[in-house]
């Protein structure tokens, strides 16, 4: 019955999900790219078939973080934390190496 429907407020949202519900919304900037661009993936992983059209962001370029952080691969199988963003450069949504963003 529709009585029985009751709302999750953040609190119990963050117990559930473990991470933090005031992360999101934040304004990022593009950092420590030695060359190249940061690209932005299809899926917390450092593939190339996953980037979106072959795309990237550069240092100074900011971007909004959308999601809260996952854990993926890097270059050659090693552990990267992805931040989910929005990138205002290109209208759309998808995963960044957090370690680039400061």
């Amino acid at each position: 019955m529709m009585e029985d429907i009751k709302k999750i407020n953040d609190q119990a949202l963050e117990d559930v999900t473990g991470g933090t519900v005031g992360y999101q919304g934040q304004w990022m900037t593009v950092r420590n790219l030695s060359d190249g661009y940061l690209a932005i993936r299809t899926a917390p992983a450092f593939q190339y078939e996953n980037e979106i059209n072959h795309i990237g962001l550069y240092n100074g370029e900011q971007v909004q973080i959308a999601g809260q952080p996952v854990q993926g691969s890097g270059i050659n199988g090693t552990k990267a934390t992805y931040a989910y963003v929005y990138a205002p450069k290109f209208g759309c949504y998808g995963y960044v190496n957090a370690y680039y963003l400061g």
